[in-house]
């Protein structure tokens, strides 16, 4: 029997993909203060997302074979991962034809799609999660989880680690993802995890300062290693007060949550339209039209695939099932 749902982790999710969109926009000329509001989210907001998965993949107590298993998870992930990828090189060179494109793509993009998110970068995160859903199974029983951890570890400390089938992404998350299935066996971690918001906070950003200043290397890799944990706590302690206060902000956070990947997935395509858009209206040349530009961007990135999906992908079984 499934776990009862827990809405302080939709509202996890709900901060996570909002810190996502706001991260993938970043125009230029953007202030410092901005950009370096961009430099510490990075830190966590994808380490958020492993961490919430490895948790609720470990606490399921659904038995199924590893290839029904695998199965589910392609139908999940993959198949919107090529529908998509492939929609993008479409799109990209029929646009490409007769006006330029953002990293503008061939042909021979359709089959590279295979190995390489060659259509959008930011399509890394399904293909990895894809990945790790196929290591999982092989380690979570009893000590396994502790080879797992080795293994994930050495792969974060990789630095050469090849592009190709998104090897060198996956080497640096799949260590998040067997943390939060460490956080799922200990009632300890579960603690700190949903509490001292204000603590988390202060030692990600006192943490982040100090990796700032540091020369790339083994030292610096593994503030990145503990940046990505105490960053995702502060969001996940952050968003089980919230759940206590059971007020618009958390419902809204929660409904947000729960469309996280149909944001994730769509949330570039709208936000392309949005920027096309205001390139005729405001030239964010100063504060305030910067700030007016990215919140009507941001906020288009994350309602439009809210809306894309109520209005079309719900229409049909197929696009409702995969895209949500």
């Amino acid at each position: 029997m499934e776990k009862t749902r827990d809405i302080a982790f939709d509202i996890a999710k709900g901060i996570g993909i909002i810190l996502v969109v706001v991260g993938h926009y970043i125009p230029a000329g953007a202030p410092k203060w901005y950009v370096d509001f961009i430099d510490f989210i990075y830190y966590f907001h994808m380490p958020l997302f492993f961490i919430i998965a490895g948790y609720f993949y470990d606490r399921s107590t659904r038995r199924t074979d590893y290839l029904p298993f695998v199965w589910s998870k392609f139908q999940r992930l993959m198949i919107p991962y090529f529908i998509l990828s492939w929609a993008i090189v479409g799109t990209k060179v029929g646009i490409g034809r007769v006006m330029p494109v953002d990293h503008p793509v061939t042909l021979d993009a359709l089959y590279r799609v295979f190995y390489l998110p060659e259509a959008g970068y930011f399509l890394w995160f399904v293909y990895v999660l894809f990945l790790t859903f196929c290591l999982a199974p092989l380690f979570k029983k009893g000590g396994r989880l502790i080879i797992f951890s080795i293994m994930a570890l050495g792969l974060f400390f990789w630095d050469t680690a090849p592009q190709y089938f998104c090897i060198r992404q996956l080497s640096s998350h799949l260590v998040f993802f067997v943390w939060g299935m460490w956080v799922a066996r200990s009632g300890g971690l579960r603690q700190a995890m949903s509490r001292y918001p204000l603590l988390w906070a202060v030692v990600t950003i006192g943490l982040s300062f100090v990796h700032t200043n540091m020369q790339p290397g083994v030292l610096s890799t593994l503030f990145l290693l503990v940046l990505g944990i105490t960053g995702s706590f502060m969001v996940l302690s952050v968003s089980a007060w919230l759940s206590r206060l059971a007020g618009p902000v958390s419902l809204g956070l929660s409904r947000i949550g729960v469309m996280s990947m149909t944001i994730y997935l769509f949330h570039t395509w709208i936000m392309g339209g949005g920027k096309a858009i205001l390139t005729h209206i405001l030239s964010g040349g100063n504060t305030i039209e910067f700030v007016l530009s990215a919140l009507f961007i941001i906020g288009a990135g994350i309602v439009g695939p809210i809306c894309l999906y109520k209005w079309v992908w719900t229409k049909n079984k197929f696009t409702a099932r995969i895209f949500k």
